[in-house]
């Protein structure tokens, strides 16, 4: 396996959604190497999230590698359950440690993470607690291979209205939760994507199906 090499490309988590894309951008514009993973672990809108990582990637030439974990949806969920969009327990942590193994496969030199303030409310593994304890761990395990959140004190449309000078089509991001032909704009996940971009200042291109 490689060592992180300083010059080496960051291995950006790549979901599709209004963060990774915005770091994925500002990379772009700083002319940083990058590579990209997206991870299916059985989300229900898995498919609008790769259409998005794939275009993403390929817009800003970035090498894009995707896995596929879907199975886990049926391990983990009930049948009587209704399978939300994180059907995977602990989905960070399991996410996280496939990261660490491609990233020092590819020997790249730190794993870019897109958290924001506002995820902080979804769980443990989105705070800043767990980042540092696993960066902690990954430390133990691949020396100098660094685990970064460089989004974590920044809330959502604070995030739009710093990527905003990238040239982001933000219309080719996915938030929404289900598996719509279009954002459903009632999910949570739609109604922060709204209220960010009113927060930002900025005119919301997304095209929901309730438009309401």
């Amino acid at each position: 396996m490689a060592e992180p090499n300083p010059s080496a490309p960051s291995l950006l988590l790549l979901s599709g959604g209004i963060e990774s894309a915005a770091l994925l951008y500002q990379l772009r514009q700083q002319a940083e190497p990058a590579q990209a993973l997206w991870v299916d672990y059985g989300q229900r809108n898995a498919r609008h999230e790769r259409e998005a990582a794939r275009y993403l990637a390929e817009d800003c030439g970035t090498p894009l590698q995707t896995m596929d974990l879907s199975g886990l949806r049926t391990n983990f969920t009930r049948a009587s359950e209704w399978v939300s969009h994180v059907p995977l327990p602990q989905r960070n942590l399991a996410v996280l440690a496939l990261a660490v193994n491609l990233a020092q496969h590819l020997g790249a030199r730190r794993i870019l993470l897109a958290l924001n303030r506002d995820d902080r409310k979804h769980g443990p593994g989105s705070r800043p607690e767990f980042l540092h304890a696993f960066t902690n761990l990954v430390d133990t395990l691949v020396p100098g291979l660094e685990v970064v959140a460089p989004l974590h004190d920044l809330d959502k449309s604070e995030v739009i209205r710093a990527a905003a000078s990238t040239g982001i089509d933000w219309t080719r991001t996915w938030s929404c939760l289900l598996d719509h032909p279009r954002h459903c704009g009632r999910c949570p996940q739609c109604e922060a994507r709204r209220a960010a971009f009113a927060a930002a200042g900025i005119a919301d291109p997304t095209d929901y199906l309730d438009a309401s």
